[in-house]
């Protein structure tokens, strides 16, 4: 959870009571914007020193994500990419040490992944300790954050499909859990560069068509990495390409904004309105939010200021989105350049402070096993000749990594086998290292509790003296029977549901006439079981 400086609260009451809780919640956002900046460029440092072996982050993205997280709801879905932490903080899911401890990979403290997923990769639990379904109406839900670019965009989808049925099918409503009359929204974010990919052009053209209620939100900082937007994507502007799917008179389309990233109130009133009516309608909408920027490059392993020209480079500091929300505070009123400054000091000794709690949360049981490991080799330092040089390799690393001690007390293992001298003590230790460290990273990869199906007893196949026949005329009877009971089965692979209604843990869905519409044939020709939904 982010805490909030008691000088913000100072400000606010600088003002009259009618604007000060206006206000204080503008400087909310600005401090959020500030201590994520000042939390991306710690994370470069911390992997350019060696404590992180890669990081990404969302440096130039900060105003339109905390305009963002003031239409996100509970019960609503999100899916994105790398680049929401700042979005993330605004709602208050992650504090500055969780976002270190993801940064380290720390298996007890990252809350998202427990050090199994790259930085800023969040997600949010769907079940509880015991397996079952959390209330996800009472709840911000996240589907984990992805790496490959567009990825995200179907997954999204199938949340915003879920949602278009809570509100046609009465049936659904005993699902109180996952039931959120349909008033849901789902929020899905991606960089320009990926609306070239195909995932996209999809998502974009199946939301528009079923009308279901999906908020795409686009990151436009200009390059695709180092490549200028106007070199992949049409009219250099994913909005203009976007112009054909235009909502028309008929309701047959999509909304789409187009705004500047640097525009603080604009961002707050566009996402606002713009989602909220969205809630009512279910019409999918686009907000395409150009001139953003990216002060650090595309990732720690780049430099942006090899393929950016200096006029670029120019431009971008003086349309930081940070820097643009401080002059339209002071032009509106609400702050002086002094008190900018200090929430800008604050915010760094708070970052810095949170980033050092999360590094010795870290490092400092790992150092313990480091002192435990200099012990055992230290007792055996007269056994074999290679044992010194490993104890010597081990006091070198300042700040170690478990796979750097697993590696040394393999090789002292080796070293002593060879003499044959077997080390119980050192056996024991390595056993200790991976039962914690490596064991656990095989824990949770499936459902686990009362929603498992591992475990289940199989049903073995019993065969006949009847005639064979081909394994889709089992399939085509299978569904035959299925749509018999009523029962539409949405078979594209495409439309994975939100978690509560997972087809592979609730593969049929009772649908009113309503939403069915129709049930046609694809061909004439067989395969009878692949039936089409005609969307209202």
């Amino acid at each position: 959870m982010i805490e909030f400086p008691d000088l913000i609260e100072d400000l606010a009451a600088l003002h009259d009571s009618e604007t000060s809780d206006y206000i204080k919640e503008i400087w909310k956002d600005y401090w959020i914007c500030n201590i994520s900046r000042e939390a991306s460029l710690l994370a470069r440092k911390e992997v350019l020193t060696g404590k992180a072996k890669f990081g990404i982050v969302g440096d130039g993205k900060e105003l339109p994500q905390v305009a963002l997280a003031r239409a996100y709801k509970k019960g609503d879905f999100k899916a994105g990419y790398y680049r929401d932490q700042t979005f993330m903080m605004a709602i208050g899911e992650c504090s500055i040490e969780d976002f270190f401890a993801q940064l380290y990979a720390d298996q007890d403290n990252d809350p998202f992944s427990a050090g199994r997923q790259m930085n800023c990769h969040f997600a949010s639990d769907a079940l509880d300790d015991h397996g079952n379904w959390l209330d996800q109406t009472d709840t911000y839900n996240l589907s984990s954050d992805i790496s490959c670019t567009g990825g995200q965009m179907g997954r999204a989808l199938g949340h915003a499909l879920a949602t278009k049925l809570f509100r046609k099918n009465s049936d659904l409503v005993a699902m109180d859990k996952f039931n959120d009359q349909g008033d849901g929204v789902t929020m899905v974010t991606i960089g320009d560069a990926s609306t070239s990919e195909g995932p996209f052009w999809e998502t974009i053209n199946a939301a528009a068509v079923m009308k279901v209620p999906l908020a795409t939100c686009i990151w436009d900082d200009g390059y695709g990495i180092s490549v200028p937007v106007e070199m992949q994507t049409v009219k250099g502007s994913i909005s203009k390409a976007l112009e054909g799917f235009y909502l028309d008179e008929n309701n047959n389309g999509i909304r789409i904004y187009a705004i500047k990233g640097w525009d603080y109130p604009a961002l707050v009133e566009t996402f606002e309105s713009g989602i909220a009516k969205m809630r009512k309608t279910h019409i999918p909408a686009v907000f395409h939010i150009q001139e953003l920027t990216q002060p650090q490059g595309h990732s720690t392993s780049g430099s942006h200021e090899r393929y950016k020209s200096a006029e670029r480079l120019a431009w971008e500091k003086e349309f930081d989105g940070i820097l643009c929300m401080g002059e339209w505070m002071m032009e509106s009123g609400f702050a002086t350049s002094e008190q900018l400054d200090a929430i800008k000091i604050k915010a760094k000794e708070y970052v810095k402070a949170a980033r050092q709690k999360a590094w010795q949360n870290f490092s400092n049981p790992i150092k313990e096993l480091k002192s435990e490991l200099v012990s055992i080799l230290s007792k055996n330092i007269g056994d074999h000749d290679k044992i010194p040089h490993l104890l010597n390799e081990l006091n070198t690393i300042s700040d170690p990594v478990v796979s750097e001690l697993a590696k040394i007390s393999r090789q002292a293992i080796i070293h002593l086998a060879l003499n044959r001298i077997s080390n119980e003590e050192l056996e024991i230790w390595l056993k200790k290292i991976n039962n914690k460290y490596n064991a656990s990273l095989h824990d949770h990869l499936y459902a686990e509790g009362a929603t498992s199906s591992v475990g289940l007893a199989g049903v073995a196949p019993t065969f006949g003296n009847e005639e064979k026949i081909n394994g889709f005329q089992v399939l085509n009877h299978y569904f035959d029977q299925l749509f018999e009971k009523t029962l539409v089965y949405l078979p594209s692979g495409k439309m994975l549901v939100r978690s509560g209604m997972l087809i592979k843990e609730c593969p049929v869905f009772r649908l009113s006439t309503e939403i069915i519409g129709s049930l046609i044939p694809v061909s004439e020709n067989g395969l009878s079981w692949h039936k089409q939904l005609v969307w209202p």
